[in-house]
């Protein structure tokens, strides 16, 4: 049986051998995942395919599809690079907000005080000192942030911050840099408050 490539004369001994001509080549795009797992072809780079990678929540790496764009960004973490510096000490990271309970994370490794040197309260004054902080903190908690207060030890359960973009608002700040991370709303690290947010820190942790 013929397997020919649409887009040049290839013509492979079975199906496998299409898939991998199409990838090495990008004469369609692959995705393993579809018909339950056998593979079928896209136009390149089409309308079509991006799509159904949108639809099915397809990492574009391996070809796998995910049942919620929340699995598909944990997934993705696999195949990141550590590029992330913690604050307080040489450790790399994935991610630079962390996902609560996934490996190869930096705020919460910094929040948690997993370093010797790394404090939450002094990780949320700080924070708070940033001339932005009303784009991402409740301003009925600013000035006890400020101040030092450990604000889960007086009120229990709260939520100081916010996201600047889509104003949901979040426990933790590390929570804060997931959420943008996962790619939920449109703010990004590096545009607005959050990213001048991010300079603030960087600047201030590490002189």
């Amino acid at each position: 049986r013929h397997h020919e490539c649409p887009a040049c004369d290839f013509d492979g001994e079975s199906w496998e051998d299409l898939l991998q001509h199409c990838r090495q080549t990008s004469c369609r795009e692959v995705c393993q995942g579809c018909d339950d797992g056998s593979g079928s072809l896209w136009g390149s780079n089409s309308d079509g395919y991006w799509e159904h990678v949108d639809d099915h929540n397809v990492c574009t790496q391996c070809e796998r599809h995910f049942g919620t764009p929340d699995n598909l960004f944990q997934h993705e973490l696999t195949h990141r690079a550590a590029n992330y510096e913690c604050f307080y000490c040489p450790q790399m990271f994935k991610t630079y907000g962390g996902m609560a309970g996934f490996p190869g994370t930096s705020i919460i490794h910094a929040e948690r005080g997993v370093c010797s040197n790394s404090d939450r309260i002094d990780l949320y004054m700080l924070a708070a000192e940033c001339h932005r902080w009303r784009a991402f903190i409740d301003q009925d908690y600013h000035s006890e942030m400020l101040g030092g207060w450990d604000l889960e030890y007086r009120y229990g359960k709260v939520d100081p911050f916010h996201c600047p973009e889509c104003g949901i608002r979040l426990p933790q700040l590390s929570s804060l840099f997931q959420h943008i991370e996962s790619n939920s709303c449109d703010q990004t690290l590096n545009d607005g408050a959050i990213g001048q947010l991010r300079n603030f820190l960087w600047n201030r942790l590490t002189q």
